[in-house]
């Protein structure tokens, strides 16, 4: 089937406002209205009902196509392990004589940065802790608990989510680099439907694709002010609450829109190369701490245990159990949702960033790299917290309690049913107690005037850093180097998905005009902002997950393309 970028823009003219500002027809204002409509939905309804709405239906789609994405995401993993190793590896990603854009260092810092990130640092700490207090149902016995958790922290954050982002990326790459269509998500369609893509099933292909990009940066970063002021919080007695949060999310997209305006190359290229460099002084300050041997010990248990459970756990549907299935949907199956309806930002932005690359170079690259550096800081940060755990329960255990070398917090008194208490001022009461990161996690920690409750959760990965370099002057750099690169991800994920959302909406433009990006970019911390203040983050955030349904399909049928046209060209030469 012989392909232009001349058939598919036949029918789809671009709007050009002044010179920075081009758009889609149909994609753009469909796109912006239904966000609009989205967000209105999530604000009118009470916060409980919305949250209620759109948590059901979220539920329901993980009972009844959870098996789906479980078989895609095994599906994908497989066909990019084809695809490196099979006869189109060496098949470029754009015409003969095109070569990478982008070194292979400033590559793999860009692409990082916009796909795992900011969850990452938050999880790499807390989601250990959440296996070893809460193991996967039916598999504790006779596992050794803390083997388990990491082992289980690892499968959802290494090889299956590249591989979706890898094949995904890759089939956008192929189809706007090499076959010379429109950089945009209807392309994938094409080998399928022709110049069909030019009706109404494109438009609501790039529709779809633009609305999951938006809402998912944006709830995104709502959230994300919220961990981001948490930690502020814990660490400086900033106080908690929407104002600091909405200042949060300005300054934030302040940055992503001047980063926006100086360009790929300049903009994000540069600031996404200076946060992989802190992550990595990062986790070698904790590598040092821990101490090298220490350090590759647990690399290479944690290897042995993730290649041990990835069979078992990459099928486990459960089938046999009704907790067993609550657990998938609330774990598993919410990963594997979030990755998709995630792939349009994650996979556009990999494809723009690689044109020149063979289909080898790039799964090698996508695939096995971001999963070896995720093993090797889920080890240094999620094992160093389980050992803190595991070490002073054993001291316990030898009657010898070394509470003395744990960091003390500001813990909420209860009363005896769980409530925590007030003074007649309204303040919480607090005692100070020694906790270790596990205990801390599990505990009510007040801010130092008793005024409110800092969350844990966002705030895990401070508190093991400040175990970790108790009483040393290491503590205080190792969070703010961590606190940097918490805004420097946000703001590397912000400018990454504006240029995303315009390039499609724009109608495939991979260098589309600046005035497009700038108004993205605000978009993005204004539909955020406005979330945050009226209370529908997380109703939108279980509303934008429902987009991996109709994504799993688009997905699907862009492989059964994919592999059409490889086919194709494998028999033309």
């Amino acid at each position: 089937m012989e392909m232009s970028r001349k058939h598919t823009r036949s029918g789809d003219p671009i709007v050009r406002w002044g010179k920075h500002f081009h758009f889609h027809r149909v994609v753009f204002p469909l796109a912006s209205a239904l966000i609009v409509a989205l967000v209105v939905v999530s604000l009118s309804l009470p916060r409980e009902t919305a949250v209620e709405t759109f948590g059901g239906m979220r539920d329901w789609i993980g009972d009844a196509f959870g098996w789906l994405y479980l078989l895609l995401m095994n599906g994908l993993l497989g066909l990019a392990a084809y695809l490196a190793l099979g006869p189109y590896g060496s098949i470029r990603l754009g015409q003969a004589d095109d070569r990478p854009e982008f070194g292979r260092l400033s590559w793999f810092a860009m692409l990082f940065s916009a796909g795992m990130g900011i969850g990452l640092l938050f999880w790499s700490v807390a989601e250990p802790i959440e296996h070893l207090v809460s193991p996967p149902p039916g598999r504790s016995t006779g596992i050794q608990p803390a083997r388990l958790a990491m082992a289980t922290t690892i499968f959802h954050w290494a090889l299956h989510p590249w591989a979706l982002y890898a094949i995904v990326g890759l089939a956008l790459a192929y189809f706007g680099f090499r076959k010379q269509l429109p950089l945009s998500f209807r392309s994938l369609l094409h080998p399928l439907l022709g110049d069909r893509v030019n009706g109404w099933a494109g438009h609501f292909v790039d529709t779809l694709a633009i609305v999951a990009t938006l809402l998912g940066v944006a709830t995104s970063l709502g959230i994300g002010a919220q961990q981001v002021n948490a930690g502020l919080t814990f660490l400086f007695g900033v106080p908690l609450g929407i104002g600091v949060q909405v200042a949060l999310i300005g300054g934030i997209t302040c940055v992503a829109t001047i980063s926006v305006m100086l360009g790929l190359g300049t903009g994000i290229r540069r600031l996404s190369e200076l946060n992989i460099g802190l992550a990595m002084l990062l986790m070698l300050m904790v590598v040092a701490a821990v101490g090298l041997s220490s350090y590759m010990r647990g690399v290479s248990d944690n290897i042995g245990a993730y290649l041990q459970y990835l069979p078992s756990s990459s099928f486990r549907a459960g089938a046999f159990s009704r907790e067993g299935s609550q657990w998938l949907n609330s774990w598993t199956v919410f990963y594997w949702a979030w990755w998709i309806s995630w792939s349009p930002f994650v996979g556009m932005f990999i494809a723009r960033v690689s044109r020149g690359r063979t289909i080898r170079e790039f799964i090698i690259g996508v695939l096995l790299m971001p999963t070896a550096i995720s093993i090797l800081w889920l080890t240094a940060f999620g094992n160093t917290t389980l050992d803190e755990h595991r070490q002073h329960m054993q001291s316990i255990e030898d009657g010898r309690n070394d509470a003395d070398r744990l960091p003390s917090y500001n813990v909420a008194v209860l009363d005896d049913s769980g409530t925590a208490k007030r003074n007649d001022e309204g303040r919480l009461l607090i005692q100070e107690q020694s906790l270790t990161t596990v205990q801390y996690m599990d505990a009510t920690i007040v801010s130092e005037d008793g005024g409110s409750i800092i969350p844990t959760l966002p705030t895990a990965m401070f508190a093991m850093l400040a175990g970790l370099y108790m009483s040393s002057w290491f503590a205080p750099l190792a969070i703010g180097i961590a606190t940097t690169c918490v805004v420097l991800f946000f703001v590397t994920s912000s400018d990454s998905a504006s240029m995303v959302i315009d390039i499609i909406a724009s109608g495939g433009n991979p260098n589309p005009p600046l005035g497009t990006r700038l108004f993205w970019a605000i978009a993005e911390g204004g539909v955020a902002a406005t979330l945050l203040v009226a209370g529908g983050l997380n109703a939108l955030q279980a509303a934008s997950i429902t987009a991996a349904l109709p994504m799993t399909c688009i997905v699907i049928l862009a492989c059964v393309g994919l592999l059409r046209e490889l086919q194709n060209e494998a028999e033309s030469q």
